[in-house]
């Protein structure tokens, strides 16, 4: 399923898992503070699923939209999501924000300057800047690591290597 098609919520137990869908591209609202109440208004307004490790029968009765993530290990739990809901781990790749959940724009080099440090400036020439919290990206070394990683975890090689 692509980004533009399914979007989640994650309980507070999920944090690593809400930032890998995220690196994915997928619309992924988290928050420590987030309480079971409102965990399932959203899944009644049906416009999210909601991810949670809690008991689905007790935590949220007679409401659909509601996953169970079995595993304690977040990249497990993001194979267990990206399972059932077979999502593209392609398509939406490296446009949202890991911290906030907001779209990664491409910004011109010089608008960076000030915030990214000399070297990192010199060497690289492509950015991104978060439109949420201003949070500036590049395709460094650690893109190659990251992708390696998705690679093995979800056993397969269409993560979106270039």
């Amino acid at each position: 399923m692509a980004p533009d098609q399914i979007r989640f919520a994650a309980d507070r137990m999920l944090g690593r898992l809400a930032k890998m869908l995220r690196l994915l591209g997928y619309d992924t609202l988290y928050s420590q503070t987030t309480t079971a109440a409102q965990l399932q208004q959203i899944a009644r307004g049906g416009e999210r699923v909601v991810l949670t490790r809690g008991a689905i029968e007790t935590r949220f009765p007679q409401i659909a939209g509601v996953f169970r993530v079995d595993s304690e290990y977040a990249p497990e739990q993001m194979r267990e999501v990206v399972e059932r809901f077979r999502l593209d781990t392609r398509a939406g790749l490296w446009t949202r924000c890991t911290r906030c959940n907001a779209v990664i724009e491409r910004v011109d080099k010089a608008a960076v300057q000030e915030a990214v440090a000399p070297e990192v400036f010199q060497i690289y020439d492509e950015f991104f800047r978060c439109s949420g919290c201003g949070r500036v990206y590049w395709r460094g070394s650690h893109v190659e690591r990251i992708l390696s990683n998705l690679e093995i975890l979800l056993g397969r090689s269409d993560t979106g290597r270039s």
